[in-house]
């Protein structure tokens, strides 16, 4: 007798949650703020409001979230999201992950507050830094 040998075609990480499959990966996700600390808008780490730079690895998320008003974002290299300009409403998250193409490296990025017609500061700008 010849044994009988059953493939399926089936994809086994379409049983799996996305995040799931992130962490097996390595992903992470980032959670950055964009709020009025004392009398100015600044772009802070989620854990840390003395921190902006966000320190991330190609395929890793970044999430921010505005408090208090709609915001425009620019990346001005467009190898990191692949696009150059986002914007956002007040208390949205936008998410964003790091592409696969994304050179090593520190990028600078801004976010204008279109409520108060300024800029939010970081660490003098907020950063982006690629690892790997």
């Amino acid at each position: 007798m010849s044994p009988l040998l059953f493939f399926s075609s089936q994809n086994y990480n379409s049983f799996i949650e996305e995040d799931e499959i992130d962490i097996r990966q390595g992903r992470v996700e980032h959670k950055v703020v964009v709020k009025i600390i004392g009398d100015e808008w600044r772009v802070v780490l989620e854990d840390d409001e003395s921190q902006s730079d966000v320190i991330v690895r190609r395929g890793d998320r970044i999430r921010w979230v505005v408090e208090g008003s709609d915001a425009s974002f620019a990346f001005p290299d467009i190898r990191i999201f692949g696009l150059e300009t986002r914007e956002v409403k007040d208390g949205n998250p936008l998410v964003m992950a790091i592409s696969a193409n994304s050179p090593k490296g520190t990028f600078a990025y801004t976010v204008f507050i279109h409520e108060s017609m300024t800029y939010a500061r970081g660490q003098s700008p907020p950063r982006i830094i690629v690892r790997n």
